[in-house]
């Protein structure tokens, strides 16, 4: 094994040699350097599709991760004004590309550029000879590492490329200036490269990219390493109020957080700016449901605006707005308010008010429009009510109350967790 080892490593450097020689314009052209290249990958990956490397964190487990490709060097080429494509899929969380190396026809310490293009799907078997759906990222600059020819580039930092959980992303990277190189044997399958975050299926080759022109060649696999961070944002489930009395009740819940230092928590009037008027500490890093809340107290008779200043340990932030406004003092309109908690389970609180004497009816039905309860069905004078709506011979699911008090209606949806 280890002679034979030895031949196909001694085969490869001298194919590599040739390649060097004849130059990058015959690297995809001639019939027999694929034949040759398939033949040596087919014996080193033994028919292997898919490679899991070993991960590399080299912060924490919510830090920079490092994906393997293909280690250099690169069996195959192209020239200036080439493309790779490739598709990313993420795994189960958030992914933000940052930085990577990849391989080119640039002799060591040379410049070049390459141009990073996306589209929602896959970059694999047509897209890539069609412009439509493709966006530009914007041009990089690029300096080829020590190796030259038969090594990569050195580490370069990519723009901004953001995945959703699950999802798949076309990448395409244009070169100027050299020639992509890149490793396959120019026959399918793809190679498939991937850890727990993110998966590389990697690649083609085209010499026109985004045109029905040139040439196309598959597989082209990446000679080198993606950097990547995976991480967990502050996603809200809901922002509620309840005003009771002259204060006001405000709930949220998240879904999950990363670094999360806490809420500061802002209120606003018609003649007022923002203000700061209290801080609720978050749970840090989790993928579990979090649920909040702060009471605003003394409140004197006013419309009220309420926000959430969201702030990591790091001291970022960003704004969460109350979508409604809240009347505090005089009654001048009919309102039926959100419920809360919501999401809920078993129970929860529905709130209203009513200018006028009314006759009141408040129903809840399910999502197939069959009322499931009557809550309210009285005549009522002016005033502020609330009442409690137990579901717990219900199952999961989405529901609505609906509100009619004279001549108003209103409808609003709340969601049944257990």
């Amino acid at each position: 094994m280890k002679q034979l080892c030895t031949i196909l490593f001694s085969l490869l450097l001298a194919y590599g040699t040739i390649l060097a020689q004849e130059g990058t314009l015959i690297m995809d052209s001639d019939v027999a350097v694929s034949i040759g290249a398939q033949e040596i990958t087919s014996t080193i990956h033994s028919g292997a599709l898919i490679q899991e490397p070993t991960e590399t964190i080299t912060a924490d487990y919510l830090g920079s991760h490092i994906l393997l490709a293909n280690p250099p060097p690169a069996n195959n080429g192209g020239s200036d004004g080439w493309a790779i494509f490739h598709d990313l899929i993420a795994g189960p969380r958030w992914v933000t590309i940052t930085g990577m190396t990849t391989a080119s026809t640039a002799a060591a310490g040379v410049g070049y550029t390459i141009e990073f293009f996306t589209r929602s799907g896959t970059a694999l078997g047509g897209p890539g000879g069609d412009p439509a759906g493709w966006t530009s990222l914007g041009t990089v600059p690029v300096t080829q590492g020590a190796g030259g020819t038969t090594g990569v580039s050195e580490l370069f930092a990519t723009p901004v490329i953001s995945l959703n959980p699950g999802d798949t992303l076309g990448l395409a990277m244009v070169f100027t200036g050299v020639g992509p190189r890149y490793f396959g044997t120019g026959a399918p399958p793809f190679q498939v490269f991937a850890d727990t975050n993110l998966t590389l299926i990697t690649g083609e080759g085209r010499s026109a990219p985004f045109t029905t022109g040139g040439s196309v060649f598959a597989s082209r696999g990446l000679v080198g390493e993606i950097r990547y961070d995976e991480f967990i944002p502050v996603e809200f489930v809901s922002f509620t109020a309840l005003a009771s009395g002259n204060a006001v009740e405000l709930s949220w819940v998240t879904a999950t957080e990363l670094n999360n230092l806490g809420f500061q928590v802002e209120r606003k009037t018609i003649n007022t700016d923002w203000t700061n008027i209290g801080f609720v500490d978050g749970y840090g890093t989790t993928t579990e449901n979090k649920i909040y809340s702060y009471v605003d107290r003394n409140l004197s008779a006013n419309s009220y605006y309420y926000r959430l200043k969201q702030i990591d340990f790091d001291g970022s932030f960003k704004y969460y707005e109350l979508a409604e406004t809240i009347e505090i003092g005089s009654l001048k309109s009919y309102s039926l308010a959100q419920n809360y908690p919501n999401p809920f389970n078993p129970s929860t609180i529905i709130s209203w008010q009513v200018p006028i004497a009314a006759h009141n009816v408040l129903k809840v039905y399910d999502g197939l429009g069959k009322e499931v309860a009557t809550l309210i069905n009285e005549e009522k004078p002016a005033g502020n009510y609330e009442v409690e709506f137990d579901a717990a011979g219900l199952p999961s699911g989405i529901y609505f109350y609906r509100l009619q008090a004279g001549d108003f209606v209103e409808t609003r949806q709340m969601l049944l967790l257990k």
